[in-house]
């Protein structure tokens, strides 16, 4: 089999349902509710981080390790059904993508190259037509780059490509079906980046992946998300990722770098960052305790942070998620949520117990003020 010849995203996901939101104006934000554009950053302190304390990768952490272990090593768990089913499901295509991907910057360039001609909205069609959701263009920020990936990391300008979750099968998440569902999204993201960098490659500019595959094998230069916020999708969420007006963070994220001339996007206030401390219903649902209640300085950002290693049970069982399925913006769309809070001064969906509500496998039901326990030997 030729191992650059792929199927393409919407062979992969013929019936992609993102439900997709209106998209949201900074006009449309209550004033009570607007804080800063993108996140609360002090730039002297992220360079200081920058040079003596570089990103570290947790691709190579020791939670991603202790979680490839448990999971390898550790009793029968639902996780080992869903690789079951993607074996079975795509043989070698996962590896063969993620191969594509990773070793894409190596081919050379084709074609010739105009360096005055701006290319964003031609990469956005070719983007979208390839079944990616949201797209974003800004600087390669080297202060994100991490340790291992210094010496290897090209190119001035970042792409970020967004693929939504299907909307019904977030609702019903943590599953294996969810599961199988994520990886089905992450590959194709993963399939419609490699057209996207194949169409910029044809026109003279060679392209590399940064990171986001979402898949076994993937291997990180840079994380996504500060790219992503620097290139105006969303701002960063209580549940430790990025939440969109249209999906919040019913998303998989990837990112590419290239020299072809691009339009930066601007970092965006769309009210998320008070959103949030208001709301709080990822925090109190999180299986695992996992997520901050206030907001922390953490290598120059001011953010939630996520405690990874408090994930660890929950993902011997599966890929959690439980922080997107409960988020009142994935569920609704950020402008009913803003347009509730500026009616009544209440987060839309606070009070809702089904949206709160989860099933966590054999432990059963978890409504409201409960949540499941965990045992040492689930990690």
């Amino acid at each position: 089999m030729n191992d650059t010849v792929f199927p393409r995203a919407a062979e992969i996901q013929p019936d992609h349902d993102g439900r997709r939101a209106p998209s949201v104006s900074e006009a449309e934000v209550p004033a009570a509710l607007r804080t800063v554009r993108g996140a609360e950053r002090d730039k002297r302190q992220e360079r200081f981080f920058e040079l003596h304390y570089p990103e570290p990768n947790f691709k190579l952490g020791w939670s991603e390790q202790t979680h490839k272990r448990l999971v390898n090593e550790g009793p029968p768990c639902h996780l080992g059904q869903t690789y079951e089913r993607l074996a079975e499901k795509y043989g070698d295509l996962i590896q063969r993508a993620n191969a594509a991907a990773q070793s894409f910057h190596e081919r050379p360039a084709e074609g010739s190259t105009d360096p005055d001609r701006d290319m964003s909205d031609e990469i956005r069609r070719v983007a979208s037509e390839s079944g990616v959701d949201l797209i974003g263009f800004t600087r390669f920020e080297r202060r994100y780059v991490t340790a291992e990936g210094k010496d290897s990391a090209l190119f001035k300008n970042v792409v970020v490509l967004c693929r939504a979750f299907d909307w019904e099968k977030t609702q019903a998440l943590p599953s294996v079906e969810w599961d199988v569902h994520s990886y089905d999204t992450s590959l194709a993201l993963t399939l419609a980046a490699l057209e996207v960098a194949e169409f910029i490659r044809g026109r003279g500019f060679p392209v590399q992946f940064i990171a986001g595959t979402g898949m076994r094998g993937e291997k990180m230069l840079a994380p996504v998300l500060p790219y992503a916020v620097e290139a105006g999708l969303g701002q960063m969420g209580a549940n430790g990722t990025m939440l969109t007006a249209e999906f919040g963070s019913r998303i998989r994220i990837l990112a590419l770098s290239t020299d072809a001339p691009v339009t930066y996007g601007k970092p965006v206030d769309l009210g998320i960052n008070a959103l949030c401390d208001a709301c709080r219903i990822c925090t109190n649902r999180c299986p695992g305790r996992a997520l901050s209640r206030n907001r922390v300085a953490w290598r120059g950002v001011t953010k939630y942070k996520v405690v990874a290693e408090r994930c660890l049970p929950m993902l011997r069982y599966a890929d959690c998620n439980v922080c997107t399925k409960v988020c009142p913006v994935q569920h609704h769309g950020l402008k009913p949520v803003l347009d509730h809070f500026a009616a009544t001064g209440e987060v839309l969906g606070k009070e809702d117990a089904a949206l709160q509500t989860y099933d966590f496998f054999e432990k059963g039901r978890f409504g409201p003020g409960q949540l499941p326990r965990f045992g040492a030997k689930e990690g």
